[in-house]
């Protein structure tokens, strides 16, 4: 027995969950003399799902048509400047942030200089004709803003590996900027409402830098995905097995101590702790993720992707999680065990 638990004291540690789950089935397979499924060692990891190509999802965001007659009536106005600005090389590939910063500008000078116009001289004709025309083209954008914001989201190269690309799994010390990510995924929804000042350019690039370094929802999708699928192998590896061991009226034997303690340092002390955070997270970020679900600019593949990966990926994740969990509750009350630190 103190041999046993020296070798497990001293393999003790794995830096990440992967390598947590790794020590844990290795450990329960040599107790309990069983060899590890193929599939466990095959699957590990396995990548999300791909998200749809931006193209796929990408609006078709139409401009306004405006005459060099109405384009020159405009030079007093600021109305003239940004729509000059639109024109130029730069305007016209514009980073789906950048375009979202400009449309944001365009509504806000479209409504001052149609209330400009209108109170300027109520009698002037052409100030009136050029106030309605410009309401229109308000009327335009502001149904047109909302796609462009629907190109950030779905199109950004931020957002894009922030959904889909994790770089690595939780752990409970490195998750960097995952609160700040949190809150900067919320002002990224935000701006799908038009505000009555424009979008702050600077504001804007320095959340969506936070959003692409932490890559939240990716990061917690991929470890509650690893989670679940490794759980759940381990679950039916270890159904039949732990039957098997001997515990006479509830005495626990060698092997019960040896394999509570295994379910403790692996289990409860380094895999648990990360599901606790994928728990705090997914709850964190569910009324966001509602709130996506219910944008209509937003494509359907790109909501089928959210809903399977923050809804169906994390119920799938808790009945896996509950099932491996129940599993040891059983085996542990029917040998009289806690799960408490090994002595």
């Amino acid at each position: 027995m103190s041999a046993s638990l020296f070798t497990l004291l001293g393999c003790f540690g794995g830096n990440t969950v992967k390598h947590s789950i790794e020590d844990y089935a290795q450990r329960l397979s040599r107790v309990i003399d069983t060899p590890l499924p193929d599939t466990f060692n095959n699957n590990i990891t396995t990548p999300l799902p791909k998200l749809a190509d931006s193209t796929t999802l990408k609006h078709t965001v139409e401009g306004v048509s405006i005459n060099l007659r109405e384009f020159y009536a405009l030079q007093d106005c600021e109305l003239g400047t940004v729509v000059a600005e639109r024109n130029t090389s730069l305007g016209k590939s514009q980073l789906p942030s950048q375009r979202l910063v400009y449309e944001s500008k365009l509504l806000t000078v479209l409504k001052s200089c149609e209330a400009a116009l209108s109170e300027e001289d109520e009698t002037n004709k052409n100030n009136a004709a050029l106030a309605a025309t410009i309401a229109l083209w308000r009327e335009q954008k502001t149904q047109d803003y909302t796609k462009t914001w629907a190109n950030l989201i779905q199109g950004s190269q931020e957002l894009r590996l922030a959904l889909n690309t994790p770089e690595r799994l939780m752990s409970v010390e490195h998750n960097k900027d995952a609160l700040s990510s949190v809150n900067a995924l919320y002002y990224i929804d935000s701006l799908h409402i038009q505000n009555q000042t424009p979008i702050d350019s600077s504001e804007l690039e320095q959340q969506l830098q936070i959003i692409r370094s932490a890559r939240l929802p990716a990061t917690l999708w991929h470890t509650q995905q690893t989670l679940t699928q490794n759980l759940s192998l381990l679950t039916d590896m270890l159904a039949t097995e732990l039957d098997t061991v001997s515990c006479p009226q509830g005495r626990a034997s060698d092997k019960a101590e040896i394999l509570r303690n295994v379910f403790y340092l692996f289990f409860i002390e380094e895999i648990q702790p990360v599901g606790s955070l994928v728990n705090q997270y997914h709850y964190k970020l569910a009324p966001l993720w509602e709130d996506w679900l219910e944008q209509p600019s937003l494509h359907e593949e790109f909501k089928r992707y959210i809903r399977q990966q923050s809804q169906d990926g994390f119920d799938k994740y808790t009945r896996a999680m509950k099932a491996h969990v129940n599993l040891w509750q059983d085996f542990l009350g029917r040998c009289n065990l806690s799960p408490v630190p090994p002595v």
